[in-house]
């Protein structure tokens, strides 16, 4: 009796073992390996195999036949920093001089049919000058980048400080404006209680003149009446000429 996932156990243990063609793998096909790439260290199917060197970039490659090629898995010792992105397990063996890109041989095979590519072991050996250009771009980048970061550093150092000059002149201008406003103030109110004090005994003079000839007209209204009253005659025409030749004084005394 099968001890239940045993069978599909020993299927995946079986799978690890196949040799297939890596390069069908990627498209989910799982063909026989029929032969091996030095070059790219890759088993391939016999299809593969028979067309590997039909590709410009894989001309010059070492095919080894099924005979005599690796009996397992073979995984490179390269760097896994330097594995495709796009082909997580193929490693990075192209550049591609078009499209300025370093690539593995399937993408390759599929996007840079036409394109100038480099085998990187071929040309890796001869980068002096480029190495030595590089170099120094690199270094004219970090020199400008590190003269930005000190001219980044002056300026902020320079407006803080423009900054706090003009907190402290705004300061300063609020102070004076405040005693100006403080003087004013004072002026003002100085001169309102000058004002309301003035007018106040303005007022007190005319009230006090107009209580004197109301007081002094009905003094002589009631006279004049009582002389006509009592028809005296010559008395009430010397007292009319009397009031007559005050009114003038007293309408002053008014205003």
């Amino acid at each position: 009796m099968e001890v239940p996932g045993k069978q599909d156990e020993e299927a995946s243990r079986a799978d690890d073992t196949t040799l297939i063609c890596l390069s069908c793998d990627i498209d989910g096909l799982k063909e026989p390996a029929y032969g091996f790439c030095q070059d790219c260290q890759e088993h391939l199917c016999e299809t593969c195999y028979k067309h590997h060197r039909r590709a410009r970039p894989f001309k010059n490659h070492e095919l080894i036949d099924k005979e005599s090629m690796p009996n397992i898995r073979v995984i490179s010792s390269d760097d896994t920093a330097d594995l495709c992105a796009n082909h997580q397990d193929k490693p990075l063996e192209f550049y591609c001089r078009d499209h300025k890109l370093v690539a593995c041989y399937v993408c390759v095979t599929l996007e840079h049919k036409q394109c100038k590519v480099d085998y990187i072991p071929d040309v890796s050996g001869s980068l002096s000058d480029e190495f030595n250009d590089l170099l120094k771009q690199m270094e004219s980048l970090i020199t400008k980048c590190q003269s930005n970061i000190e001219n980044i550093s002056k300026a902020a150092q320079s407006l803080d400080q423009r900054y706090a000059k003009f907190v402290k002149d705004i300061s300063a201008f609020r102070k004076k404006l405040n005693e100006c406003l403080d003087r004013m103030e004072t002026e003002i109110i100085n001169k309102a209680e000058s004002f309301v004090k003035n007018a106040k005994i303005k007022q007190k003079t005319i009230k006090s003149a107009c209580l004197d000839v109301t007081e002094e007209l009905e003094y002589s209204h009631s006279v004049v009446s009582k002389l006509r009253e009592d028809a005296k005659h010559n008395k009430l025409f010397i007292a009319m000429k009397n009031v007559a030749k005050r009114l003038p004084l007293l309408e002053d005394k008014e205003n």
